[in-house]
């Protein structure tokens, strides 16, 4: 699944909501510079050019000088920003993307594509590449356009500028009377992390009932003009399909099994504060509090914050500081289940200590939580997990148990399941199982039904559906999460699944082209930013698939995606649409505005094209021939994947690249069958449970 957002105070629920609002430290390097930040920082100094940085210039590391953390050791790719300027009227970020990596050979790192107007930001991993885009961009004609390009200046320090900004009204520059809040810190903490504490529960529901409305109403709106859509508003007001009551949760209170707690300073600058911060960074928040009085976390997980608070006051080593990038101690996850499992993460910023320095930490905790005061927290799994605000490579590094199991267990539905420290699992078991059952009763699955499981995860979805279908093919892009899910089948005799490892939107081409089933499934639960276009492509063209299972941790974030799967067939948005026809919200987060959101959208047959180069082929004398000729196609297509997947050294993906040559041994023997007139065969390993 996917990672937390950074740009609201409530996290995406499937990733943490209780996460501090800004968990990362990336912000100053994800936040580009617009129009308005120039003329902003004008009206400030009088001089656009007085505080940036210029090449080779150091900077003072003054607390209010906003571009200060350019001049630390960490990566940062804003000081390789350029601004591409007189771009083509209505570009896209896939366009500008496309233009610059694939005809300009340019390797960009981050891009900022600006609504509506004819510029863009750019930045790069160094000076090399940049400097590569400043003389392939300029003079570039694109679509009649003529590119410039200049360098650009870094985005100021969100937290930094508003402080400047501050000291300056202070100073009589720009008076301005601020209300002092004296609301208890701990009642502002609790409106940032459980805004509905204190609403009944069955208006919680309405109210999260109301959201699901209008996102159903503009789908209804913005549908293709047909008669489906006309007939959908007219007979469910103005939505664009049946929307059912909300599923409540069994649990209101202390139901989270995953938290992601911030190190800090407290509101009166107490040293490591184990909590969350009260907003976001951008907005000038860095102090953290407490989650005594959070009522959605368990108290076992506050025992294991207060343990591991303690315990830094006895270490040697301070706490991480978001405004300068200096100190330590930055975050720690805690994991629990319905047993007696705990799982802690305590996440450290190394900056230049050494290996030896780092072990007799890491031994220093273990000392603490076995034999110390920390002993009775009930911690079962520790890890310490090196994490650096910014780095120029996307290599994470590994977590390191430091004491107790390598994993804890949870069981959903009669099923066992193993969670990594790093493994997406929903974060209200109970209500969980709500949501899996409702899944299962809305597939109308069959013994011959496939069941794609996009977004598996740890395979909760698919395995909880295994018994009743013939085979579940499961796609997941973290690799920790595939071998979960494979362990997870074995742990529950389950032998009729397969697992991918990979970016959905580069292996569900090769695996829908293989299906050979004429009952097929696919049920799509994404992270927060929603699927792929590529995978939404992939989708449509797959004729097989008649019905398609969506579940959006986040509604409005996955309009996008349900726009294209009910838009009307062309030539960019190939393969037959697919029409909502009912939805039903299931509250996995009391206590806050969120909620999942399952749509069961079915395929439109009657208008949808009968092309499909995989899986449909002329009939009569040349069947065999088109058959033969699929399969071809296929299997070199899967073949090579399997070829370049085996060139990278993990397991998980050597695994991916033999399931993908199964595929094709699959796929061959499926026509083989065919042509012959006997039943399909299943390969080893896809055997029915």
């Amino acid at each position: 699944m996917a990672s937390p957002s950074t740009d609201i105070i409530q996290p995406c629920p499937d990733t943490s909501i209780i996460s501090d609002p800004l968990c990362g430290t990336e912000n100053t390097d994800a936040v580009d510079m617009t129009r308005d930040d120039k003329v902003d920082i004008k009206q400030q100094t009088g001089d656009s050019s007085s505080n940036f940085p210029k090449d080779g210039e150091s900077v003072a590391m003054e607390t209010t000088n906003p571009y200060s953390y350019t001049q630390r050791k960490e990566f940062t790719s804003e000081i390789y920003k350029v601004e591409i300027e007189n771009l083509p009227r209505n570009y896209g970020f896939a366009q500008l993307k496309k233009r610059l990596s694939t005809a300009l050979k340019l390797n960009p790192h981050k891009i900022k594509a600006m609504p509506k107007t004819n510029f863009a930001f750019v930045t790069f991993k160094n000076a090399e590449d940049r400097d590569a885009a400043l003389t392939g961009i300029e003079g570039h004609v694109w679509k009649g356009k003529v590119l410039r390009v200049r360098k650009a200046q870094p985005a100021a320090d969100p937290l930094l500028k508003k402080r400047k900004l501050q000291e300056e009204q202070q100073g009589g520059k720009r008076p301005r009377v601020e209300e002092e809040d004296d609301t208890p810190s701990s009642v502002r903490l609790l409106k940032c992390v459980a805004p509905y504490w204190g609403v009944p529960y069955e208006e919680q529901l309405k109210r999260k009932q109301a959201d699901i409305v209008d996102v159903l109403k503009w789908m209804g709106k913005n549908g293709e003009p047909g008669d489906f859509f006309k007939k959908q508003r007219k007979e469910n007001d103005g939505m664009c399909c049946k929307l059912f009551p909300v599923k409540p949760s069994p649990l209101l209170l202390g139901y989270r099994n995953k938290s992601e707690f911030s190190i800090g300073k407290g509101v009166n600058d107490e040293d490591a504060i184990v909590g969350f911060r009260f907003g976001l960074y951008k907005d000038g928040h860095c102090n953290v509090g407490p989650p005594d009085d959070i009522p959605i976390i368990p108290d076992s997980m506050k025992k294991v914050v207060q343990n591991f608070q303690h315990y830094l006051t006895t270490s040697q080593y301070s706490v991480f500081n978001p405004e300068n990038h200096s100190g330590h101690w930055h975050q720690l996850t805690v994991r629990t289940t319905t047993g007696q499992d705990v799982m802690a993460i305590a996440e450290f910023h190394p900056q230049q200590l050494t290996k030896e320095e780092l072990e007799a930490e890491k031994e220093s905790i273990r000392v603490y939580f076995t034999e110390g005061k920390g002993r009775d927290s009930g911690v079962t799994s520790m890890y310490f997990h090196q994490s650096r605000a910014r780095a120029s490579t996307d290599k994470e590094e590994p977590y390191e148990l430091v004491y107790g199991a390598t994993h804890i267990y949870e069981e959903v539905l009669g099923l066992k399941f193993r969670i990594s420290p790093d493994a997406f699992f929903q974060v209200n078991t109970k209500a969980a199982e709500i949501l899996y059952s409702q899944l299962a009763e809305w597939c109308d699955l069959t013994p011959t039904t496939t069941v794609l499981d996009i977004c598996c995860g740890t395979g909760t979805i698919g395995l909880t559906l295994a018994k009743r279908v013939e085979k579940v093919i499961g796609v997941e892009m973290c690799q920790q999460a595939v071998e979960d899910a494979k362990e997870n089948a074995k742990l529950n005799g389950v032998t009729n699944v397969r697992y991918y490892c990979g970016k959905a939107e580069d292996v569900i081409s090769h695996m829908t082209s293989s299906l050979w089933s004429k009952d097929v499934v696919a049920i799509v639960d994404p992270p927060r930013a929603g699927l792929h276009k590529k995978v939404i492509k992939a989708l449509r063209g797959c004729q097989k698939l008649k019905r398609l299972i969506y579940v959006a941790c986040n509604a409005k974030s996955a309009k996008t995606n349900f726009f294209d799967l009910i838009r009307k067939e062309s030539k960019k948005h190939r393969g037959g649409v697919f029409l909502p026809v009912k939805a039903i919200p299931v509250d996995l987060f009391p206590q806050t505005p969120h909620c999942e959101l399952i749509i069961v959208f079915e395929r439109d047959m009657e208008n949808s094209s009968r092309t499909d180069p995989h899986t449909t082929r002329e009939t009569g004398a040349d069947t065999d021939t088109s058959q033969s000729q699929c399969v071809q196609d296929t299997a070199s297509s899967l073949t090579d994947s399997a070829k370049e997947t085996a060139l990278s050294p993990t397991d998980s993906v050597k695994d991916t690249a033999l399931s993908l040559m199964d595929s094709v041994k699959d796929t061959a023997s499926s026509v083989t069958d065919e042509g012959s007139g006997k039943d399909g065969v299943v390969t080893e390993g896809d055997g029915k449970q």
